[in-house]
């Protein structure tokens, strides 16, 4: 039955960006976006949810099959509130996801639509071998 137990909390967690993770009294994370990574046979899909920014307010970069998501709203400081709940709203964030298998880095997408950033990440088709004649 112990072997059944995991021995780390890393080996709980699928991604190796396992470092990010705040343990707080009321969840696990702080303002960073919720995130789902799929895999199909073709791409990884990453979908992160970013409500009340703005696609110009978010960057994305790809190096060395590390995605690095990065966020920052700009606050008007000439408003008056009456009452403030959302201060405490996620303002500014950076991930980085590490995917196992090549991305096809030219080939990579992303669209933006009602606070939802979907990235589609392709994977390098594995190159068929072929025969070399001998001269």
């Amino acid at each position: 039955m112990r072997d059944l137990v995991p021995r780390t909390l890393e080996s709980l967690w699928p991604w190796p960006d396992f470092d990010e993770l705040f343990f707080l009294p009321f969840g696990w994370r702080a303002n960073v976006p919720a995130v789902d990574i799929e895999e199909t046979d073709d791409a990884y899909i990453l979908t992160a949810d970013l409500p009340g920014f703005d696609k110009n307010d978010i960057e994305i970069e790809l190096r060395n099959n590390v995605l690095i998501l990065r966020g920052e709203k700009v606050q008007r400081s000439e408003r008056r509130f009456l009452r403030r709940e959302r201060a405490a709203s996620m303002t500014r964030f950076e991930r980085r996801f590490t995917f196992p298998a090549e991305i096809a880095h030219d080939k990579v997408t992303a669209e933006f639509n009602k606070g939802e950033l979907v990235i589609t990440l392709p994977k390098v088709k594995a190159q068929q071998g072929y025969k070399i004649q001998i001269q």
